[in-house]
């Protein structure tokens, strides 16, 4: 019985110290940098259970003292947007079959503390930018550190009207779709994934809109800590949905509050340092930079 109470004794003040960093976390308000980190041994295998005193982030060369930690595997908030021009209700063929057995297989492999939307584009939509536009402006309304918008996607169609409505990525005055996410993803601590899904991975086919598409959500993904991959929707999707899901579950949040107090539309580089425990060989990696936007207006 002893044993029975000290143990709950101990979860409880786990709970209630988890609880603590988290409040604590936001607490620092829209200030706190937070930073995704992973870890990983020899193998490249994702490695938990390293303690925040293993890390140390420098900006722009300064160390920062880090104010939250969050261990690997917690919860996400997600929004999946599949826009996938080949995909039908249902499974009727290859590609539908595969499409769904991804999102599936992504689904069952997250951490069950995952918060999952699933956006179906479909025919007669606006595109591919004004929901990945919506998506953004409700993943910004979250409190989870840990947050991210994941794009199956062939492409789809491309014009950006929104129904005719001013969303904040149209308040940017680049030359076209692809051009505005690239400046409004960046002032956003949310990384962004794109599984580019064409059929038989037939990139030579796309026209130049699709090439200059792709070279965007390549861009985007690769500033705000994400990844741009190809995957067939028939023979590669469902793995590399596997992998994502395990990729996010290893991921630890570092949390700061910068010593740079300036708001001046500038790049700022990162720098992690890691000391592995004693007798481990394993390798830690952020990403390099983050954006620092000017104040609203």
């Amino acid at each position: 019985m002893k044993q029975k109470r000290a143990m709950l004794c101990l979860i409880l003040l786990a709970m209630m110290c988890s609880m603590s960093v988290f409040v604590m976390a936001q607490s620092t308000g829209q200030d706190t940098v937070f930073v995704l980190a992973s870890v990983k041994d020899s193998k490249k295998a994702p490695v938990s259970g390293i303690s925040e005193q293993s890390f140390q982030i420098t900006e722009d060369g300064v160390d920062q003292k880090i104010v939250a930690f969050f261990d690997a595997d917690g919860g996400w908030d997600i929004d999946l947007i599949v826009a996938h021009s080949l995909l039908k209700p249902g499974r009727p063929d290859a590609v539908s079959r595969g499409v769904r057995s991804a999102i599936d297989v992504f689904q069952a492999e997250a951490n069950p503390k995952t918060h999952i939307i699933v956006r179906e584009l479909k025919f007669g939509s606006d595109g591919l930018y004004p929901v990945i536009d919506d998506s953004l402006l409700d993943l910004q309304k979250s409190t989870n550190p840990r947050r991210a918008l994941v794009v199956i996607t062939d492409g789809f169609d491309r014009p950006y009207s929104n129904a005719n409505t001013v969303s904040d990525v149209g308040h940017n005055v680049a030359s076209d779709p692809g051009n505005r996410l690239i400046e409004y993803s960046r002032k956003l601590n949310i990384p962004i994934f794109f599984l580019y899904s064409v059929l038989n991975g037939d990139v030579a086919s796309l026209n130049n809109q699709e090439l200059a598409d792709k070279e965007a959500l390549t861009i985007v993904a690769e500033q705000t800590g994400g990844v741009f991959v190809h995957a067939d929707p028939i023979n590669q999707l469902e793995t590399a949905c596997k992998v994502l899901a395990s990729e996010l579950r290893s991921k630890y949040v570092l949390g700061y509050v910068s010593t740079n107090t300036k708001k001046d539309d500038k790049w700022r580089s990162l720098k992690l340092k890691f000391t592995a425990p004693q007798g481990q060989k394993l390798d830690a990696s952020i990403k390099k930079k983050y954006f620092v936007p000017k104040p609203p207006k």
